[in-house]
């Protein structure tokens, strides 16, 4: 029976030390990402979502939530830090912010789909007023335009490739990048 054993493995506990003891927190993978999905709020309302989230999948007794909220802050903050790494800051040299290369939405032509929320993991998008909106234009990644193809409605768009790299050669020659 030693194969099936080793055919098996039950994925480790995922735990956190809680007052010097290591404590097994059920769902913190789901609970970080709910509050990472939020990490734009300010940082109290982002650590009642982790506080919510955690009390939702797990008996957190009162007189250790302090130390809860504190341990899971710091889990957080690591995770954030992370995640905002993987943004892109610099394309070729250039700061992300000096090249024009983002999604635009023509809202005469959305319809409230929200499928290019949904759809970008740089969190470019977010669904106010029955539109989706353009909101953190610079978390796109430069050349990337893949959301385009999933609006049913074809309202995004995009620069032109041609665009792209005349503002690139335009942004290397005054920079002086080669």
């Amino acid at each position: 029976m030693t194969w099936l054993s080793d055919c098996y493995k039950k994925p480790p506990p995922t735990s956190l030390e809680i007052g010097g003891t290591e404590v097994g927190i059920a769902g913190l993978d789901e609970i970080m990402e709910a509050a990472l999905q939020r990490m734009d709020l300010p940082d109290e309302e982002v650590k009642d979502v982790l506080m919510n989230e955690l009390r939702a999948r797990n008996y957190v007794p009162s007189s250790v939530r302090d130390e809860y909220k504190r341990v899971l802050w710091a889990e957080y903050k690591k995770l954030r830090g992370q995640r905002r790494d993987e943004v892109e800051e610099a394309y070729q040299g250039i700061a992300r912010e000096a090249i024009s290369w983002y999604p635009r939405i023509d809202k005469s032509r959305c319809e409230g789909c929200s499928s290019c929320v949904e759809f970008c993991s740089q969190k470019v998008f977010e669904f106010y007023d029955g539109k989706s909106q353009v909101v953190r234009p610079y978390n796109c990644l430069v050349g990337k335009s893949t959301c385009k193809a999933f609006c049913p409605d074809n309202a995004i768009s995009f620069p032109t490739r041609t665009e792209l790299k005349e503002t690139l050669r335009q942004l290397r020659v005054s920079r002086g990048i080669d």
